[in-house]
Parts: structure tokens; sequence; C-alpha cells
């Protein structure tokens, strides 16, 4: 059965968005290699956090309130806002 070239298409660009888990030294470590560009609205976002410093580029995971990680440019203004609200949800 061939899959329509479309379909194939989209799973990898849906792939290539979600966050990938690397092993390096039997540790589990959440990596970003490209990002989500659209902004996030904060009321969709229910945690966030930092990317390894172990990963090849630096990230910021966003976890939706339907439990979808998102990865994100740590230093987009939008991302920077995020982190800072969920920062002083914390203290």
């Amino acid at each position: 059965m061939k899959v329509p070239a479309a379909a194939l298409v989209a799973l990898l660009l849906v792939a290539a968005r979600s966050p990938s888990e690397a092993h390096l030294d039997g540790v589990p470590t959440t990596c970003c290699f490209s990002y989500q560009q659209r902004p996030v609205p904060r009321g969709l976002v229910a945690s966030v956090y930092v990317t390894s410093s172990s990963c090849t580029q630096p990230g910021v995971i966003l976890v939706t309130k339907k439990k979808k990680e998102l990865c994100v440019d740590p230093q987009a203004p939008w991302v920077r806002a995020h982190l800072k609200h969920f920062q002083a949800l914390k203290n």
C-alpha cells in the first residue's frame, strides 16, 4: 500500500517538531532539534522546562494542558515571557 506523499510529509513535520530523547551516559535527556515557530498562548501551557546543557542546541519544552510537549526557542521573546511567568508561580 502506498502512503500519500502529503501524509508522509505531515508525519515528518510532526516528528521534527517533537522533543527527542537522547541517552547520554545512560541518563535519558530530552533535546530539541527544531523549534515550534508560532507563539503558544500561555493559557494552553501547563508547565515549562529547559532542556539539558548536554543537548546540541538550547531549547525550552512547553507542556500543554493536553500533555503535548513542544520545543521552542529560548531566545524568542514570547518564550522568555512564559519562562518568567512560570518561574514567578514557583516562587
